[in-house]
């Protein structure tokens, strides 16, 4: 293995995965009006305003679009409220890693919980981050630097930058 030139770096960094490119599309099912909007002002605040928003605003619903997601037309992040009615945040972690071509989508739940349980019980769903509202674009961009969705250049180094 031979020391990389300048021009083989940056053709590297444009081979790293990142949600930075245009027409990133996110899946987001959340109930509350007031919390689409926020995590959408969050997610473009991250990512840019060229992203394309699908929109699920109850479990049924969420669960309807997964199971016809395929892997050309799959989202590229999920964004997930746990606490859905009767439990549907769950229903769809476990829907959204049994459909193949959703399993290496970063899957991240968004929850005003604090129980360890049901952040236990996500992770072992398979959410590759469990984020707690409010949503701050400090951890978003964090966790989806650390997920590999993108890049590390993306992370704040600040010591005065807060979560």
């Amino acid at each position: 293995m031979g020391i990389m030139s300048d021009q083989d770096k940056e053709k590297e960094q444009d081979k790293e995965p990142s949600l930075l490119n245009s027409g990133v599309r996110i899946f987001l099912v959340e109930d509350n009006p007031d919390h689409v909007f926020i995590a959408l002002t969050v997610v473009r605040q991250v990512l840019g305003d060229d992203i394309e928003l699908v929109h699920a605003s109850n479990a049924d619903e969420a669960l309807l679009m997964i199971a016809q997601f395929t892997e050309h037309d799959r989202p590229d992040l999920f964004l997930v409220d746990l606490r859905l009615p009767d439990n549907g945040g769950f229903s769809v972690l476990q829907a959204t890693r049994a459909n193949e071509a959703l399993t290496a989508v970063p899957m991240f739940v968004i929850t005003s919980s604090l129980y360890d349980r049901d952040i236990a019980e996500s992770y072992q769903l398979g959410a590759s981050a469990v984020l707690c509202k409010p949503l701050s674009r400090a951890k978003l961009r964090d966790e989806l630097v650390r997920v590999g969705a993108l890049p590390l250049s993306q992370r704040r180094t600040d010591p005065a930058y807060r979560h």
